[in-house]
């Protein structure tokens, strides 16, 4: 029996198939664009009308990125319907050839990062994992600042110590009103997040008084639903030791002159 790599290369006597893996947080989508169930070992996919671009480089990126079409009725679709998922959805991209579906390789494994919707269809955008590896190092700024992500294990804040159950009295798009916001002083849930009871989250803008402002709208959310709301945090020296207690691992500098000396006479 001929090797995946030798049917490749083959002229005609190679079958490829190709199997979509769409994955966000504990959802899985396996989808497939042959014209029926596809299995491999790493599980069964469905037949779905999905197509692909060629894969694009460019002489500023040498990452890869191609547009995946799949019908605008399809669930991966309804991701992108109305807002960005508030969790990245991961795509892999395998290919077989059929009647030996043992031997496949990984072609593609990247993120999506946008969405475009037509009259029937939606045009995924995804780039390649290789993207992440362009970021300039070190990432760390001098600046007054913590440059911790909060409640990562840098930042040392734990989630499940810094959050408010919340009983939504209305909402109305990105605004959300509750008496129990109004027990925690203006700001003090900016920066932190919205999450509900199956896990959908959004970004706090702004809070004063009983009313929050979301970077986007939750869908689904409704009068009387219960959510966590996470506090926010500022970055700075003062709060991380008053509001979280972790001023051990504060990383930002607090004490740089707010002067430069470069761009002026020194008084």
């Amino acid at each position: 029996m001929s090797t995946y790599d030798e049917r490749e290369k083959q002229r005609y006597g190679g079958m490829p198939v190709e199997c979509y893996r769409f994955a966000q947080s504990e959802n899985l989508w396996l989808l497939t664009s042959a014209d029926r169930e596809i299995t491999l070992p790493i599980g069964r996919f469905t037949p779905e009308t999905i197509t692909r671009s060629a894969c694009d480089f460019s002489k500023e990126d040498s990452a890869q990125s191609m547009d995946v079409i799949l019908p605008r009725t399809s669930p991966v679709a309804a991701l992108f319907i109305g807002n960005v998922p508030s969790s990245p959805l991961w795509l892999t991209i395998y290919r077989a050839h059929r009647g030996d579906e043992s031997e496949y390789v990984a072609a593609f494994t990247g993120r999506v990062v946008s969405a475009r919707f037509t009259e029937s269809e939606v045009h995924l955008a995804a780039t390649s994992i290789t993207s992440f590896f362009s970021r300039n190092v070190p990432v760390v700024q001098m600046q007054t600042p913590c440059n911790h992500v909060l409640y990562s294990a840098e930042c040392g804040a734990n989630p499940t110590s810094c959050r408010d159950s919340i009983t939504v009295t209305t909402v109305d798009g990105v605004t959300i009103v509750s008496n129990d916001f109004g027990l925690r002083a203006d700001h003090w849930f900016r920066g932190g997040r919205l999450e509900t009871a199956d896990g959908e989250s959004r970004l706090i803008a702004e809070h004063v008084g009983d009313t929050v402002t979301l970077i986007s709208p939750v869908p689904g959310l409704a009068s009387l639903d219960v959510v966590w709301a996470y506090w926010g945090c500022d970055h700075l020296e003062s709060t991380c030791q008053s509001k979280f207690g972790r001023l051990e691992n504060h990383l930002g500098w607090s004490r740089i002159p707010g002067r430069n000396p470069f761009g002026g006479s020194i008084d």
